[in-house]
């Protein structure tokens, strides 16, 4: 029976491209989850989109001249076509500026507060006497406290992951002018984590099994040493306003004294995306220019099927630096609405992924463009690369040598070699044509060769996702590497089979030992169809056969709705991969130096 998946992917801050590393970090990983779970049948939703508000976008609107409404324009359609060019399998991609967000954030706050969660109190913030405004937290800078890493901003020290209360920075200056700025007290709206902690306790414990070790810890250290309140109103311009005639008809007590210049903080109101898109999604017909839309026969158009169901199960994958946000945070506030929400069961984070040793930096021109690479070398050859090595449990690093070795050495000489020597003998010895009576035990190995043999493989990434082992990983570069293995079985099958002298004593033989052969790549082009989309369908049409198409209720990962092929009419034969040239491939790195 399928279940429902909600797949939520972090919001990208639409202030700059994206990097290898933002792939590496979460795109990829909810990416293959999603699409694993498509082809168990089940009702799989997977949601993001542009994360348009807060100082982010409004420093680069400054830097370039520009308003922030631009900024996002610009940023937006490039996300749009770097995600299309991957293939993302997002069933709705859209952004924070959306009327449905700004909607479904307005309900969510009216119902904290009504439920005395959210409470207003009277907080010190950084004012400019000379620009004659409070900042935002990424228009101060000054010295971190904790570590002394300077040029840090106000709210939290990039350096140590420590948050910042306003006051504890150190020789804090405008970013605008660099003129040193005050402390002055400004009312705001708080979410009291407080109140929340006995029950973020019992779901930190309940999802202990679930979270790799690394992250669970993090998160009960954050808890262990005690939340507080946090402002979730700001003085800024650009970012969703409060419902304020909705609050007026509330008891005096909730209301501020003076709403000039109160905004919702980004924080607050982006992950609260997870829940807009799932509900724009169910209410949409059609995608729109500026979205990825994907609805598949049988989905569910009831949004609480996703959030209200208890078997429900929501996955969300994030980077690194947005885990107490995901772990704590955006359950906290779900918990605070008393509506029988379901919260993440798997908050997926992954560390970082490194450039050569050194951690990616737009600004110091230390960084590869997805769209570019991507562009020179084949989306599947990046995202191999990229599976291979996913930070899953510690930081990865990408380097040029290791990505030629690992595409040259691995992909193109054992799976590549696999399709080409199998299907070029077939075309060259039978014309491309094959068929047998039924598929026949031939050889010590044949019992890899059968669907039986590779659903076992099939079951231990199975098991990995649904019986509750992401604190065992690398799950995902495990289950990669035993496809990768089942791969180098097909190539030793070949040699020990001998198939080329066993075409000139029996023909039949040979032709159950190439069919053999042929099944194992059908089912590696499914069992690949999660990591590399792309190279799937390319199986598939060299085979002559369908490609991969899931749908809800429909398990490809199971024997009974598995074909067996006896025969086989292949297409024009061509390459899975061409190789690397190492030369081109090692310029890039002398061009980042």
């Amino acid at each position: 029976m399928s279940k429902k998946v909600l797949i939520g992917v972090a919001w990208p801050y639409v202030n700059g491209d994206i990097h290898v590393g933002h792939l590496g970090g979460y795109l990829l990983p909810a990416d293959i989850i999603a699409r694993f779970h498509r082809l168990r049948g089940d009702d799989v939703l997977m949601v993001s989109g542009s994360d348009c508000y807060g100082t982010p976008i409004t420093v680069e609107a400054d830097k370039k001249g520009l308003r922030p409404e631009e900024v996002v324009d610009i940023y937006h359609k490039k996300d749009l076509e770097l995600f299309r060019m991957y293939g993302l399998d997002y069933n709705l991609y859209t952004k924070t500026t959306t009327q449905k967000h700004k909607e479904v954030v307005h309900e969510l706050f009216l119902k904290l507060l009504d439920n005395d969660y959210i409470e207003k109190g009277v907080m010190q913030q950084y004012y400019s006497i000379d620009d004659k405004q409070f900042l935002p937290d990424r228009y101060v800078e000054g010295t971190c406290p904790y570590c002394n890493a300077s040029n840090q901003r106000s709210d939290q020290c990039e350096s140590c992951g420590r948050w910042l209360k306003d006051g504890e920075l150190i020789d804090p200056v405008s970013k605008l002018t660099g003129s040193k700025v005050t402390l002055k007290d400004t009312e705001h709206y708080f979410l009291n984590f407080e109140k929340l902690e006995p029950q973020l306790r019992e779901y930190l414990d309940a999802n202990k099994g679930n979270w790799k070790k690394w992250v669970w810890n993090e998160a009960n250290g954050w808890l262990k040493e005690g939340l507080q309140r946090r402002a979730i109103t700001r003085d800024m311009d650009w970012s969703i306003d409060l419902p304020i005639e909705e609050i007026k008809k509330r008891d005096e007590s909730k209301q501020l004294k003076d709403f000039t210049g109160k905004h919702i903080y980004v924080w607050f109101e982006a992950v609260i995306g997870y829940l807009s898109a799932t509900r724009a999604w169910c209410e949409m017909e059609e995608g729109t220019p500026d979205t990825i839309f994907k609805r598949e026969d049988g989905q569910s158009r009831n949004w609480e099927d996703w959030w209200k169901r208890p078997d429900s199960v929501i996955y969300n994958f994030m980077g690194q630096d947005n885990l107490v946000f995901h772990a704590l945070m955006w359950p906290g506030q779900l918990m605070g609405l008393n509506d029988g929400y379901q919260l993440p069961k798997y908050v997926v984070v992954n560390k970082f992924l490194n450039y050569e040793g050194k951690k990616f930096s737009k600004s110091r021109n230390w960084t590869i463009d997805s769209k570019v690479i991507a562009e020179k070398y084949g989306v599947d050859l990046v995202r191999y690369y990229i599976a291979r090595n996913l930070p899953e449990n510690k930081e990865g690093n990408f380097t040029w040598e290791d990505f030629v070795a690992s595409v040259n050495n691995e992909l193109v000489a054992n799976l590549g070699n696999l399709v080409n020597r199998t299907l070029t003998f077939i075309q060259n010895k039978f014309s491309g044509e094959i068929e047998v009576e039924q598929i026949l035990p031939t050889g010590a190995l044949s019992s890899s060769m059968t669907f039986e043999r590779v659903s076992g493989y099939l079951s231990g990434f199975a098991n990995a996702v649904d019986e509750e082992e992401f604190q065992n990983g690398p799950w995902i570069v495990k289950a990669f590497d035993e496809i990768m293995e089942l791969s180098r079985k097909g190539n030793v099958y070949f040699d020990q089979m001998k198939v080329w002298q066993m075409i000139k004593e029996d023909e039949n033989e040979a032709k159950v030992i190439l069919m053999n052969l042929v099944n194992l790549i059908y089912d590696l082009g499914i069992l690949i169809y999660p990591f590399l989309p792309e190279t799937s369908n390319k199986i598939m049409k060299l085979l002559n056969v369908d490609v991969v198409s899931t749908k809800v209720g429909s398990d490809l990962w199971t024997n009974s709705n598995h074909k067996v092929l006896n025969e086989i009419k292949l297409a024009e034969i061509e390459l899975l991969f061409n190789k690397l040239d190492p030369e081109k491939v090692l310029a890039e790195k002398d061009n980042s130096d």
